[in-house]
């Protein structure tokens, strides 16, 4: 009799467990989108306390739009001082601003975040709008490009810009540096599965996709409509895509991206997209602009040394995968629907 009851006890505990899973997996997700960092960042969450936790996560997401914008607030008054006085910053602030300089050291240079006057010069738009300067314009601008003319003074903690009309410039990385603290956010909170979409050109997924599996994000084609096949993501792991897709001049029938060489000044031109698979938004926003801009003979290096998996595609649609990125990617037909996002090779970077 005891046996039975036990036996009872155990197939009881087993359907509860079934069902606390079956229940998990198909809970119907929250989807939440708002306008930031010049982009439509959309969040989907699933699982206990979704609808909290993505609304904590926009918090996270305005908090570090303002902390990084370009025209207001604390870069905007580094800049304006420039060749005048140090400015003091936050610690959090300082700290990203720390990790993001030892991180441009490691992609030798070819991540600038002082390209700001060399941004500035070219004052590219967007569906081709913009201008080529001229090489003596390039030239006077590029000394102010220097990463050895900023001063991180950890004491204050203080920024300081060496030489008037230096620009500190965070465009690259602040997306993915909040991506990655909304994506801390939603971990803490305990949800079952998440993936943040940054404007399609930074994402980073947790856990699970509704229904169970990986995520699964779609890789289209630069000049078509066409998908080059469908990547499947563990959680934690971020897609970060460069491209010369929306911020370009074309003269000619040549295109000049928006991603500038801080070495020569000039845009790539035998490029049309990159796109990496790393842990971090942050990182995968990094090293997709740094193996974009790279002079062609040190991007396979680059993405060597750090490890990274990445597709690249040329100015003639060719397209070479590392051997990781091989085995991540799909291109089985499949649906959109039930994907975690559409990945557009579009504006990274």
């Amino acid at each position: 009799m005891r046996k039975r009851k036990l036996w009872l006890l155990v197939v009881l505990f087993l359907l509860i467990l079934t069902a606390f899973f079956f229940a998990r997996r198909h809970q119907k997700p929250v989807n939440e989108s708002r306008f930031l960092f010049g982009t439509l960042i959309r969040i989907t969450a699933y699982g206990p306390g979704a609808s909290v936790a993505v609304r904590q996560a926009f918090g996270e997401l305005e908090r570090i739009h303002e902390l990084t914008s370009q025209t207001q607030g604390i870069v905007a008054q580094i800049n304006a001082q420039a060749g005048k006085a140090p400015v003091s910053v936050g610690p959090e602030f300082f700290a990203f601003l720390r990790t993001v300089f030892k991180m441009a050291e490691a992609s030798a240079g070819y991540f600038n975040p002082v390209i700001g006057a060399l941004v500035e010069l070219w004052d590219f738009g967007y569906n081709g709008k913009g201008r080529i300067p001229s090489p003596e314009e390039v030239t006077a601008v590029l000394p102010l490009t220097r990463n050895n003319l900023v001063v991180l003074d950890d004491e204050g903690p203080t920024v300081y810009l060496k030489q008037a009309g230096m620009k500190l410039d965070l465009s690259g990385v602040a997306k993915g540096y909040a991506i990655d603290r909304a994506w801390e956010i939603l971990k803490r909170s305990g949800v079952v599965g998440a993936l943040i979409n940054g404007g399609e050109s930074s994402i980073r997924v947790l856990g699970e996709r509704p229904g169970g599996g990986p995520w699964r994000i779609a890789i289209s084609h630069p000049r078509s409509k066409e998908w080059i096949g469908v990547v499947h993501l563990t959680s934690s792991q971020a897609v970060g895509t460069s491209a010369d897709t929306q911020r370009y001049i074309e003269v000619e029938g040549k295109r000049y991206s928006h991603l500038l060489n801080p070495f020569t000044g000039y845009p790539p031109t035998d490029l049309s997209a990159v796109t990496i698979i790393t842990d971090s938004a942050m990182k995968a926003d990094l090293f997709s602009t740094a193996v974009f801009v790279a002079a062609a003979e040190d991007r396979a290096r680059l993405l060597a040394r750090q490890q990274l998996e990445a597709l690249i595609i040329d100015r003639d649609m060719h397209v070479t995968m590392t051997p990781g990125f091989k085995t991540l990617l799909k291109r089985e037909e499949e649906d959109e629907e039930g994907f975690g996002g559409k990945k557009t090779p579009g504006g990274g970077g």
